[in-house]
């Protein structure tokens, strides 16, 4: 099994594949996590300057 999946990940596409999901998830993450800071959601960032 692991040998199948680094023969699979050796691959260019399949790398930046996952590589762009993974990053993808994450910004979604931080959006997610921005939005419900306080009670009434999330502030657009310029506001506070």
């Amino acid at each position: 099994m692991k040998e199948k999946i680094s023969k699979l990940w050796s691959k260019n596409w399949v790398q930046f594949t996952g590589r762009t999901l993974f990053y993808f998830l994450v910004l979604m993450l931080l959006i997610y996590l921005y939005h419900y800071r306080n009670i009434q959601g999330g502030t657009f960032i310029y506001n506070e300057f």
